[in-house]
């Protein structure tokens, strides 16, 4: 029996960098805990972000925000995967040279980006993803310890204008993900959605063949690998496609919805016929 369902938000939820959800989410969510399954929101996206999006929720889920460096439920930070302060520098050198790019480092409680007020990066983060996020001068001034990404933002190319960046070897021991069609997020290596998806079942003592997964970009493979059911959209990726045991219809035809309410009707034909014995 299914006991945890995780999902993904840009690309299968939503689309990308949209903060509107249909509502019946929630209402399956809630009623999904009412039979004992769990539902965890997985996204590249900050802490902030995901809280907003599902504060009619927030208090009955789990979030992983950061593309799988931090854990946590409303109340508390349950894990944090942090990049090393000494290699902080030169990624930051690093992603100033890309043409056309922008970037932003994060932290669990928040994000910082030297686009300018004006940019429209800042807009985008601010307005449409709904960050908390902060413009500096110079990141590299404000203090290190408690990093968990740097995400890198090109709006046409990001695996080429990247490409240089994601082979040098300096970075061999970093977590280099393409997380969507506009991001590279760069973590540590032990980081990841999947990483952070067994840390989750671990925590509440749920086997990997009782959960489900739902995902449409590369970030998510990891996960696929930690979940009893890889599930993914008609709008993936063909890579998710062919590594997913189910593909639902596309985030704008409600497709993870249409699941989470098939896993819901299981569950209670499940308990039905084991209380009438």
């Amino acid at each position: 029996m299914i006991k945890l369902i995780a999902s993904d938000i840009d690309g299968t939820l939503v689309e990308e960098s949209s903060h509107n959800i249909n509502p019946e989410y929630f209402k399956v969510i809630e009623d999904l805990k009412e039979v004992g399954i769990r539902f965890c929101a997985c996204s590249g996206r900050q802490y902030a972000s995901m809280l907003d999006l599902f504060k009619p929720v927030a208090d009955d889920i789990f979030f992983i925000s950061g593309n799988g460096t931090v854990v946590r439920t409303k109340k508390r930070i349950l894990h944090s995967w942090l990049l090393d302060q000494e290699i902080i520098l030169p990624i930051i050198e690093a992603v100033r040279a890309i043409e056309g790019a922008d970037f932003m480092m994060e932290t669990p409680g928040t994000c910082y980006t030297e686009a300018g007020e004006d940019s429209r990066f800042f807009h985008l983060m601010r307005d449409s993803y709904h960050y908390d996020i902060q413009n500096v001068d110079d990141v590299t001034k404000l203090p290190l310890d408690n990093v968990t990404k740097v995400s890198v933002f090109h709006p046409t190319s990001i695996e080429a204008s990247t490409e240089q960046l994601r082979s040098d070897p300096r970075f061999a021991r970093l977590s280099k993900t393409i997380s969507g069609a506009w991001w590279l997020d760069i973590t540590a290596l032990e980081s990841g959605k999947g990483e952070a998806y067994a840390l989750l079942q671990e925590y509440l003592g749920i086997k990997k063949e009782e959960t489900v997964y739902f995902g449409d970009n590369l970030n998510d493979l990891s996960a696929f690998g930690e979940t009893g059911v890889a599930a993914t959209v008609a709008n993936a990726r063909p890579e998710m496609k062919e590594a997913a045991d189910i593909v639902e219809r596309s985030y704008a035809k409600m497709g993870v919805l249409r699941e989470l309410r098939n896993i819901l009707g299981h569950a209670r034909d499940y308990r039905a016929a084991n209380s009438m014995e």
